[in-house]
């Protein structure tokens, strides 16, 4: 009696330590949540800014184009115009020959004219015009002496105002294309002005594009940082969880040592489900039972029903003595304890190898997900040498 009374104290002082431990593994694990939250956060806004420097570099990548194209456009215009002043620079000088020839000969008529009225007031002066015509041999021969004289006059004050009029055109003509020139000069001087605005703003607009993409390779980098500090966190999150749950499996598997005792036949009744007992339910159960279609089928285990993915466990310690895959049951799994054998049939995946010794609750595999109307389950034997057991007379109630 006192040995026993000493093992429940040594039990009690022992979950008291996993009690401690486990309120410890909570609250850092909490911890860890609340920064993996945080970090999340952090992540979000910063994939958030991230998207939009993105948008803002590919609006200034736009722009930059459109500053490109105009600046093309207007150095074009500039090309242009600086052709047309040239035409006109030619224009201009081929005028100013055209207008000094002109010249030349206006005052070269000058002084004909004024040596023509010299010569005319000199023969005045001796005989009259007038005596030429009263001279003449015939009426005729006056009237044509008259005529002559009246028709050089005219000639000479017509030629004289032609030029006159001519040099008042090409001179017309020169102030105009000075004013084109002038105007030509003056939009020239604006349109380099705004080309010279366009640079500014295209450099500008570089400079800002070059700042978002160096911001945008800032918010890479921070969201790389973010998202592997959240990789670490979880990892440690999944750690702590693993680790909880392998403590839970030892005292559940300390729990159920407490009640089994000796090899594996003593302990009859008291085997603990291959399923978690909250979660197994029983489909079909061992023996002789009445199928869908009203007909006996003869069941050698029980079919238990489970969560999807549930954890299949060893209800006792033994070794693994096959895996194998059979159709119609999927993975299958045996264990030997000692003259006795479990079978776990209908895994999806297998944990164990063959050889390899398990504890008691050790998981060995785990269950698929629902097919159809039908849900997840376990196909459960016992067997003790060649017979087949009914093994829900050996796993404890609930």
């Amino acid at each position: 009696m006192r040995t026993g009374f000493r093992v429940g104290i040594a039990w009690l002082v022992w979950v008291g330590g996993l009690t401690a431990q486990e309120r410890d593994f909570s609250a850092e694990r909490k911890r860890l949540e609340r920064q993996r939250q945080q970090i999340e956060v952090e992540l979000r806004q910063t994939q958030a800014l991230l998207q939009e420097t993105r948008q803002q570099r590919r609006r200034s990548l736009g722009e930059l184009a459109l500053l490109r194209r105009q600046i093309a456009l207007q150095e074009r215009l500039l090309r242009s115009i600086h052709q047309e002043i040239a035409f006109l620079d030619q224009d201009i000088f081929r005028l100013a020959r055209v207008n000094q020839a002109l010249e030349r000969d206006l005052r070269r008529l000058y002084r004909n004219y004024v040596w023509s009225l010299y010569l005319l007031e000199k023969s005045q002066r001796h005989l009259s015009p007038w005596v030429w015509v009263i001279s003449a041999e015939s009426f005729q021969q006056a009237y044509e002496r008259l005529f002559y004289f009246r028709a050089v006059s005219r000639f000479r004050q017509e030629q004289l105002r032609l030029i006159t009029r001519t040099q008042r055109y090409l001179e017309g003509r020169t102030q105009a294309l000075r004013k084109n020139r002038e105007e030509k000069a003056r939009l020239l001087a604006l349109y380099a002005e705004q080309a010279a605005a366009l640079q500014r703003s295209r450099s500008e607009k570089k400079a800002l594009y070059e700042s978002l993409r160096l911001q945008e390779v800032s918010y890479r980098r921070r969201v790389s940082d973010f998202r592997r500090r959240l990789q670490e966190v979880q990892a440690r999150i999944d750690a702590l969880i693993r680790a909880e749950v392998e403590r839970a499996r030892k005292v559940a598997a300390s729990t159920a040592e407490m009640r089994l005792t000796g090899a594996f036949e003593q302990n009859r009744g008291n085997l603990p489900w291959p399923i978690a007992s909250d979660k197994a339910v029983v489909l079909s159960p061992f023996g002789t039972v009445e199928d869908e279609s009203g007909g006996l089928i003869t069941n050698q285990g029980v079919y238990l029903a489970g969560p999807a993915k549930a954890e299949v466990r060893a209800v006792f310690s033994g070794k693994v003595t096959a895996v194998a895959t059979i159709p119609g049951q999927g993975k299958v799994v045996i264990l030997q304890h000692g003259s006795y054998r479990t079978v776990y049939a209908r895994l999806e995946e297998v944990f164990v190898r063959v050889g390899q010794t398990v504890s008691l609750l050790e998981p060995v595999g785990r269950l698929g997900t629902a097919a159809g109307s039908e849900p997840p389950q376990l196909y459960f034997l016992l067997y003790k040498g060649k017979t087949p057991l009914n093994p829900l007379e050996w796993i404890s109630g609930r």
